[in-house]
C-alpha cells in the first residue's frame, strides 16, 4: 500500500489535535463556562484514553477491516464536530458531544499507526518519514489557526474543526484495505512481567509524568492568555515545542545509541520538573517560556520515543499490543484525567501557576520512583537498551 493516505491521515488527524489542544479551553471559557466545568470537560479525552483504543484495537484485530473502521470513526469524528456548535454554552450538552469526538479520534492512532508500519514495510526510517506528516500538522493547526481566530473570533473554533474533520474523511477514504497480520503463537503471561519492581515503577513513572503534563496540555493556553499573550503568540509558543519534538526525533538515534532507554527515561522526568517549575515561576518572562517549550523535545519527543523502546525489550512480540494499551490507560488515561481534575482544583483553590508548580513536582516523585528500574530484572530483554 503506498504511503500517501497515512501521511494525509496523520496530516488531518494532528492538525485537529494542534487546533484542540491549545485553544478548546479558550473557546470554553469565551461561551461563559467556568473555570470547574472547563475541567470537567478537558478531562473528558483523558478519560476516552482509558477505554478508546483498547476498543478500537480489538475491533481492528477481531475483524482486520482497519480502513473500514478509520472512515467510520472520521464519520462519527466529523458528526461530533458540526454537533459542537449545537450544543452551544450547554455544559449537559457539550459532555456528550466531546465525548463521541473524542471516542471517534481515538481510532485514529492505535489504527493508523499500524497501517504505518505496514506501509513502511518495519523501516523505522521510512516510518518517521510518514510519522513525521503528523508533526507537521500539529504545527499547521496551532500556528495557521492562531491569526485566524485572532481574526474571526473564538467561537468559530467549531466549525474549522468541521472543515479540518471533512479532511479527516477524505484521507480515510482515499486508504486501501491493509489485511490484518495472523495472530502469532500464545505468548507468556503478562501478569508476570507486571510483577517486576522496575516494571510497576516504569508504569508508576508514566502515571506521574502525564499527570503532570495534563495542567500543559488542559490549561497552559488559558493561563498565557490570562497572562497577555495573545493568540498568535500562544500559537507561536506551542509551534515551537513541536519544532523541537521534530528536531530531536532526526537526532535521537545517536542519543540512545550512547545513553540507552532507560536513562534517558530518567532524565526526561527531571528535565519535565524543570520546564513546569519555569512556566509556573517564570512564564510573564518570555526567554524562560521559550526555554520551557523547547524543553517538549525531551519531556515528550525523548520520553515517548524511550517508552516505546522500552516497552518493545521489556514484553514479547505478542505483548506489545497489551503494553502499548497498559501505557496510554495507566498514562494518558488514569494519569491524564487525573491530572486535569487536579490541575482544576489547583487552579481555583490557590491560583494558576500553583498548577504548574503541582505538575513540576508530580514529575520530580517520577523522577524519584523511576530509580527502580535501573535494577536488574534478571530475563531477557531487560537490558536497558
Amino acid at each position: 500500500m503506498g504511503a500517501a493516505g497515512i501521511k494525509a491521515l496523520f496530516l488531518a488527524y494532528f492538525t485537529w489535535v494542534g487546533l484542540f489542544s491549545p485553544y478548546l479551553s479558550l473557546y470554553l471559557a469565551a461561551i461563559g463556562l467556568t473555570i470547574a466545568e472547563i475541567g470537567v470537560l478537558l478531562a473528558v479525552p483523558q478519560v476516552l484514553r482509558i477505554v478508546g483504543p483498547p476498543f478500537w484495537g480489538w475491533m481492528a484485530d477481531r475483524s482486520g477491516s482497519r480502513v473500514v473502521l478509520l472512515r467510520v470513526s472520521s464519520v462519527g469524528a466529523l458528526a461530533g464536530a458540526l454537533l459542537l456548535p449545537l450544543a452551544g454554552d450547554r455544559f449537559a450538552a457539550l459532555l456528550p458531544v466531546l465525548a463521541l469526538l473524542y471516542f471517534m479520534t481515538a481510532a485514529q492512532m492505535p489504527i493508523g499507526e499500524t497501517i504505518a508500519m505496514h506501509a513502511s514495510g518495519g523501516d523505522a526510517g521510512r516510518y518517521g518519514r510518514i510519522r513525521i506528516w503528523g508533526s507537521a500538522g500539529f504545527i499547521v493547526g496551532v500556528v495557521a489557526m492562531g491569526p485566524v481566530l485572532d481574526a474571526w473570533g473564538m467561537r468559530t473554533l467549531p466549525w474549522w474543526t468541521a472543515a479540518i474533520m471533512l479532511g479527516l474523511v477524505a484521507s480515510a477514504w482515499r486508504m486501501r484495505a491493509v489485511p490484518a497480520p495472523r495472530a502469532g503463537p500464545p505468548a507468556m503471561r503478562v501478569r508476570e512481567r507486571l510483577r517486576q519492581p522496575r516494571v510497576r515503577a516504569f508504569f508508576a513513572s508514566a502515571f506521574l509524568m502525564l499527570f503532570a503534563h495534563a495542567a500543559l496540555y488542559a490549561f497552559l493556553s488559558l493561563y498565557l492568555a490570562q497572562l497577555g499573550y495573545s493568540k498568535t503568540a500562544i500559537g507561536l509558543l506551542w509551534a515551537v515545542g513541536v519544532v523541537a519534538e521534530i528536531a530531536v526525533f532526526w537526532v535521537q538515534r545517536r542519543l540512545f545509541e550512547r545513553f540507552g532507554a532507560i536513562r534517558l527515561l530518567h532524565a526526561s522526568l527531571w528535565v519535565a520538573a524543570l520546564r513546569f517549575a519555569l512556566i509556573g515561576l517564570a512564564a510573564t518572562w518570555l526567554p524562560a517560556l521559550v526555554l520551557a517549550q523547547l524543553l517538549h523535545a525531551v519531556t515528550f519527543g525523548i520520553h515517548h520515543s524511550a517508552t516505546v523502546a522500552t516497552l518493545q525489550r521489556w514484553f514479547e512480540p505478542a505483548q506489545h499490543a497489551r503494553a502499548q494499551a497498559l501505557y496510554v490507560t495507566v498514562g494518558y488515561g488514569l494519569g491524564g484525567a487525573l491530572g486535569v481534575l487536579v490541575a482544576t482544583a489547583v487552579w481555583s483553590a490557590v491560583s494558576p501557576s500553583a498548577a504548574f508548580l503541582v505538575s513540576a513536582a508530580a514529575a520530580a516523585l517520577g523522577g524519584w520512583v523511576f530509580r527502580r528500574c535501573r535494577e536488574p530484572m534478571g530475563e531477557a530483554g531487560g537490558a536497558d537498551g
